[in-house]
């Protein structure tokens, strides 16, 4: 007995002082596919880290928290790690809407942020003056930037010529649809519908009828993975005859592609595990190993970069002190699963990481992701429906 108590007290002599982040991520809710992809991520990278000595030489220490996928339950549960948990550090962040809620009580904590998601422009515009925010995802316009060039290429190969447009009535759809249009059209596309709908509603009938009446080439749409299949059964029950739908979920449903729904539905990732990158290969060889599966899903080692980089730079800061941490971190250069990460400006914030260059194209085809642009990655031929 006095063993185990001996045991317990270095235990907790041995954490004491131990660096802690807080995460937090939607373990629940219209966005928790992403948030669940993400905690296993953070889970590797915490193992990895820790098997090598941990953070100023203690375990790293993890509180993660569940956002709800909901502004109203994100701001208590960010507010909870900072004031009563008492992390050192913030990381996390998917949804663009919890993001923006947090936004104030971030700046008036002055927490450190090294955030994986939000890509909505308003998420960048409630940052923009905040000096401890690292944002790793791409900003919203560099997604459109990558999913242009993969439309001009359809324009000049197909013909593709008319778009309908479906985005969802929150940040990550609706901010700058206006921009969307103007660039579209500026680029010589016709855009022949714009029409909101309301995100996990699931009532897409009336929408996919005046798309049917619109008589698009592709069919664009900016939701959630809550609103994949009901969308795909109704373009399948309706017919909807396009080249091309093309979706821009930060996830997919879990199996959505073994649902022959799914066939040719087209998409954008930042990463696929067939990623040729040698830093790839690695982090799929130890998510199999620790988790007995792969996932698809780019939020995984999206978090498992997010973790890494950050522990690397407190290594490097040799404390946690917030501006010697952000020096470090800003000279990140490291290879990833994604490429190589560093740090630069983007329109309005300081430090950004990924860019438009990231981005792959897939389809699904045969029960799977498969990359088919930039034609470099592509492993099959897109297929065209029209």
């Amino acid at each position: 007995m006095k063993k185990m108590l001996l045991t317990g007290v270095l235990l907790a002599l041995s954490s004491a002082g131990a660096v802690k982040v807080g995460v937090l991520l939607p373990l629940s809710g219209a966005s928790s596919v992403s948030g669940q992809a993400a905690r296993n991520g953070y889970l590797l990278a915490l193992d990895e880290i820790n098997k090598a000595g941990g953070v100023l030489g203690k375990p790293l220490e993890l509180e993660f928290a569940d956002d709800g996928s909901s502004p109203a339950k994100a701001v208590p549960e960010f507010v909870k790690l900072v004031t009563v948990d008492r992390v050192d550090f913030m990381a996390g962040g998917v949804s663009s809407a919890t993001s923006i809620a947090i936004s104030g009580p971030a700046k008036q904590y002055n927490t450190f942020m090294a955030w994986i998601g939000a890509a909505a422009v308003p998420v960048e515009d409630a940052f923009a003056d905040h000096r401890y925010f690292f944002h790793y995802h791409p900003w919203s316009y560099y997604n459109f930037e990558a999913i242009l060039g993969y439309f001009n290429t359809l324009k000049t190969q197909k013909k593709a010529r008319n778009i309908a447009i479906a985005y969802e009535d929150g940040p990550f759809g609706s901010a700058g649809i206006g921009d969307t249009v103007a660039a579209f059209k500026k680029a010589g596309f016709n855009v022949v519908m714009t029409e909101k709908f309301k995100t996990g509603s699931g009532n897409f009938g009336p929408l996919i009828s005046k798309a049917k009446a619109a008589r698009p080439d592709i069919f664009y749409w900016v939701g959630y993975d809550t609103d994949a299949l009901p969308l795909a059964t109704e373009i399948k029950q309706q017919n909807l005859q396009v080249g091309l739908v093309y979706g821009t979920p930060p996830s997919w449903p879990v199996g959505f592609e073994k649902n022959q729904l799914a066939d040719n539905i087209a998409g954008l990732s930042l990463w696929l595990p067939s990623s040729p990158q040698a830093e790839s290969r690695k982090f799929v060889a130890a998510y199999r190993k620790k988790f007995g599966n792969v996932t698809e899903e780019y939020f995984a080692p999206l978090a498992y970069v997010n973790l890494k980089t950050l522990a690397a730079a407190i290594n490097q800061a040799g404390g946690t002190d917030k501006d010697k941490v952000a020096a470090a971190l800003a000279g990140t250069n490291t290879p990833t699963p994604f490429g190589p990460l560093t740090f630069s400006k983007s329109n309005k914030t300081q430090y950004q990481g990924f860019k438009a260059g990231n981005w792959l194209h897939f389809q699904f085809q045969g029960e799977g992701r498969v990359p088919v642009y930039p034609i470099k990655f592509a492993q099959k031929p897109m297929v065209w429906n029209k």
